[in-house]
């Protein structure tokens, strides 16, 4: 019973799932094919899986279509940073990438804030610097990680893959109320399949008959990252706070890192430990020891901009936690 009541905590089923993301590209880099053959296949094998889910679990509860549309966006914005940090990878190296589509942790709370009247607490914005500081380092920036062909370049498709991020984000904290989060996934994972193939005919290297391991572990990357790592995430984003929700993401990079460790044989520095040491500490700062103070108050999905009603106050959702 207390195991259950653990696992229904939001900031919980946050870090579970931050954690199945973070098999993403360890599993990646075991399947040996490209990232638009990657995107493209992780979202086909899970869109069947999604399409059953929420049939079963959200029956009678249809989508307007205004949702659906917002449904599509998010798959599109999601597709697109795929890509978008592939090429940062390529361009500019995994640690600078790695820290700099984490400008989300500042984006997604700013949105909380303008369009939700969420107010981060100074701990959430005290912590910043140090979970970007600690991404970077668990990134490989401090042992030549910034190494690339067009620094510039890579520079400008991890921002704009960070802000594409950030968009998804904050769609996906308002499934919730858009008609169920699970059929919110199924419509972004087709919108996000199709994003990947078409970035892959466009670049030339999608390949529509990759070897067999090669579809086993993107099996196993649909299953993990695209089903049960979003599902989880977007409960818990669809709870906690802004600024909760998008420290928790921070784990992911310093997730990968040890999971890269355990998969790939990839063993970390001392100084990429350190920055996975800091990420943790400063996300269990912001995402555990800021909510006690109101523990015992109920967790709410996030209302829309839409459902507010002009003459209703807004209710920050900070003090909901």
């Amino acid at each position: 019973m207390r195991h259950n009541r653990i696992l229904i905590d939001p900031r919980v089923q946050g870090v579970l799932g931050a954690l199945a993301i973070a098999l993403s590209a360890p599993l990646v880099a075991l399947s040996g094919v490209s990232s638009t053959t990657a995107t493209f296949f992780r979202c086909l094998f899970a869109l069947p899986i999604l399409v059953i889910l929420a049939r079963s679990r959200e029956r009678g509860r249809r989508p307007t279509p205004a949702a659906r549309r917002r449904h599509v966006l998010a798959g599109v914005l999601l597709g697109i940073d795929m890509v978008l940090w592939s090429e940062a990878i390529l361009s500019v190296g995994a640690g600078v990438a790695t820290a700099l589509v984490n400008v989300q942790v500042v984006l997604v709370p700013l949105a909380g804030l303008l369009w939700f009247g969420e107010r981060p607490p100074r701990a959430f914005w005290l912590s910043i610097p140090v979970m970007l500081a600690g991404t970077a380092l668990a990134g490989g920036l401090a042992d030549g990680g910034a190494a690339g062909s067009d620094p510039w370049y890579g520079t400008v498709m991890a921002v704009l893959a960070g802000v594409a991020y950030a968009g998804y984000l904050i769609l996906l904290r308002r499934a919730g109320s858009d008609g169920g989060r699970t059929t919110m996934l199924a419509t972004a994972t087709a919108a996000s399949a199709s994003v990947g193939g078409l970035s892959g005919l466009f670049a030339g290297n999608l390949d529509v008959t990759p070897p067999a391991s090669a579809l086993l572990w993107l099996f196993v990357l649909a299953v993990t990252g695209q089903v049960l790592g979003w599902l989880l995430i977007g409960r818990a984003l669809s709870a906690l706070p802004a600024s909760g929700g998008s420290a928790v993401l921070m784990l992911q990079p310093a997730a990968a890192i040890l999971f890269g460790a355990a998969l790939l044989g990839q063993w970390p520095t001392p100084p990429q430990l350190a920055g996975c040491a800091l990420v943790v500490a400063a996300v269990g700062a912001v995402s555990f020891l800021g909510g006690r103070s109101s523990g015992n108050d109920q967790h709410r999905p996030v209302p829309g901009p839409d459902e507010l009603g002009r003459d209703r106050p807004r209710e920050p959702v900070a003090g909901l936690l």
